[in-house]
């Protein structure tokens, strides 16, 4: 890092001029190839897909053991139980 200060009078919406662009490097611009886009799409896809089928795979069983923990203490709900159950 440098020990130099921030120039704090510098405006920050100011514009700075980049200068003239360099003729080799504007030289080395290519056009994209048609398949690498649809490249790109496959391989973001997949990672989407592998993401949320292991989403699932760890998700679903918590999940189904929460239903049944609901479903066992709905079975033992004393206040449910009796004559008045429908009040």
């Amino acid at each position: 890092m440098s020990d130099e200060p921030i120039d704090s009078e510098r405006d920050s919406a100011e514009e700075v001029d980049p200068g003239d662009p360099i003729v080799e490097l504007a030289r080395f611009e290519h056009d994209v190839s048609n398949g690498l886009v649809d490249r790109i799409r496959r391989a973001i896809g997949r990672r989407t897909t592998a993401a949320q089928v292991t989403s699932f795979a760890f998700d679903i069983p918590f999940v189904i053991l929460k239903e049944f923990w609901l479903i066992v203490m709905g079975l033992f709900d004393l206040k449910k139980t009796g004559k008045d159950a429908g009040k």
